[in-house]
């Protein structure tokens, strides 16, 4: 999968869930719950793009079937590139494409290539610069506790300074200044950041920082970041509140440490989350049982992302007419206003194969590549299926490739009038019209092209238009 597609599929995830827990989840009390939530849409987000797309038979119930019909009709990413052209072109534009030389068109191509190779160096080095900033970040932390006094206690280690900063964890390591607090409030403090070491809230914090850094582009993940660490302060003020601390004297500590935080954003600061929200979410009342049944929403959501991602392919019951048996020309009542022109050559890539499939699949033709062989990047070998369910029956052809040459295999469908002309096999069908001819010998390298009859053109693959 192509790398810019994989992260527009993260971030897409990634947005959605966390809208859905931005709109039902974020004020309810349940931060353990939540806690896991807001990792599972970090996993979720890598997982579900590369999940396999969905096959299967479909449903028998009619609207399960639209449904899914509608899915994979809307989503973007069953589809390859589309480069949409007027079908009829004027004679002058037609001639001026006739005589224009390939090295105008593959120079044209480099022209691209280099906007999309900008665009990662652009991404890379944002990414690089985030990347050193996490390591200085790191450094701050060692930095601040070398060479301090290291105090086990009770499953954590204590490290005391004697400087001007906050009281913040990192892992087992809780680092504080005891001379700024009385006992009450090293108490509190201790507490506090006790259940922060205990609960491991520092792999939440590296985690959601690495997934910053790689989807450093959508500003969503910068919100998202703010809610996970938030939650991470909610469960640990909940959890020093059932100790029995009392909650005005603990919120006005809060008040009175906010003042001057430096910039630590590895660890877990007692006072580095939203105050205002802390202290409204300490004098909330309860969640209810009944807003568990929020979660429940969650399911259909990451079943329909799923879908919407990673589209399912309908695959229709055989029942073609027996009497198309042989590979050749077909003649059969007309069924789709789309002329389409196929070339399978050495030089075709597994990307272009797998896009063709999934095209085809929306128009009801059914393209299978049972085996294929690359050696040096080139196509050795392969064995391609066609099937139109009512239209066309299964068809199989092979090559082998033997002694270094490969003979090309094509499909075409070429609508003419009210009938439709198929052919699949090998050598340029005899009755092809003189535009699919130019294409199947000219025009089109390896791949497919598809020209609407309402107007565009659809093109994968290798092709000097």
């Amino acid at each position: 999968m192509d790398v810019v597609m994989y992260l527009l599929k993260v971030n897409i995830v990634l947005a959605t869930l966390f809208g859905a827990y931005w709109l039902l989840l974020r004020n309810e009390r349940f931060f353990q719950l939540n806690r896991f939530f807001l990792l599972g849409i970090i996993f979720l987000s890598l997982l579900i793009p590369v999940l396999p797309q969905w096959q299967g038979g479909g449903s028998n119930n009619p609207l399960v079937q639209r449904i899914s019909e509608n899915i994979a009709e809307i989503s973007p990413f069953d589809r390859p590139v589309v480069q949409e052209s007027p079908e009829v072109p004027s004679k002058n534009k037609e001639a001026d494409s006739s005589k224009q030389p390939p090295q105008e068109t593959e120079l044209a191509t480099t022209m691209s290539i280099d906007w999309v190779q900008l665009s990662h160096w652009v991404y890379l080095g944002i990414l690089g610069i985030l990347f050193f900033s996490f390591l200085f970040q790191l450094i701050k932390l060692f930095a601040i506790q070398y060479e301090r006094d290291h105090i086990p206690d009770d499953g954590f280690v204590r490290v005391q300074h004697d400087r001007d900063i906050p009281p913040f964890s990192f892992f087992k390591l809780l680092v504080i200044n005891p001379v700024q607090y009385d006992e009450q409030k090293l108490e509190q403090i201790i507490k506090h950041e006790r259940i922060h070491i205990k609960q491991w809230h520092t792999l939440d914090i590296l985690l959601v920082e690495t997934m910053s850094m790689i989807c450093w582009f959508n500003p969503v993940i910068w919100v998202f970041k703010r809610y996970v660490k938030l939650n991470l302060e909610y469960i640990a003020d909940e959890a020093v509140l059932d100790t029995g601390i009392n909650k005005k004297a603990y919120q006005y500590h809060l008040l009175f440490t906010s003042a001057n935080v430096p910039n630590y954003r590895l660890s877990n600061l007692f006072n580095s989350s939203p105050i205002k929200l802390r202290i409204k979410m300490m004098n909330s009342n309860k969640s209810s049982n009944a807003g568990l049944l929020k979660y429940a929403f969650i399911l259909p959501v990451v079943l329909g992302l799923y879908m919407f991602i990673q589209p399912q392919f309908l695959e229709a019951q055989s029942v073609a007419d027996k009497s198309y048996s042989d590979p050749g020309e077909k003649n059969i009542a007309l069924a789709s206003d789309d002329n389409i022109y196929i070339v399978i050559n050495p030089g075709i890539k597994q990307q272009t194969l797998e896009d063709i499939s999934r095209k085809l699949a929306q128009h009801a033709i059914y393209f299978r590549v049972k085996n294929k062989n690359y050696n040096d990047g080139l196509l050795s070998s392969i064995r391609v299926q066609m099937e139109i369910p009512n239209r066309f029956q299964a068809t199989t052809v092979e090559e082998e490739g033997e002694d270094g040459y490969f003979e090309p295999i094509f499909f075409t469908l070429e609508n003419r009038g009210r009938e439709q002309k198929i052919f699949f096999g090998k050598g340029i069908p005899r009755d092809i019209s003189d535009k699919g001819r130019k294409i199947l010998t000219e025009n089109l390298l390896n791949g497919m092209v598809i020209i609407r009859k309402k107007g565009g053109v659809h093109m994968t693959g290798a092709y000097n238009f």
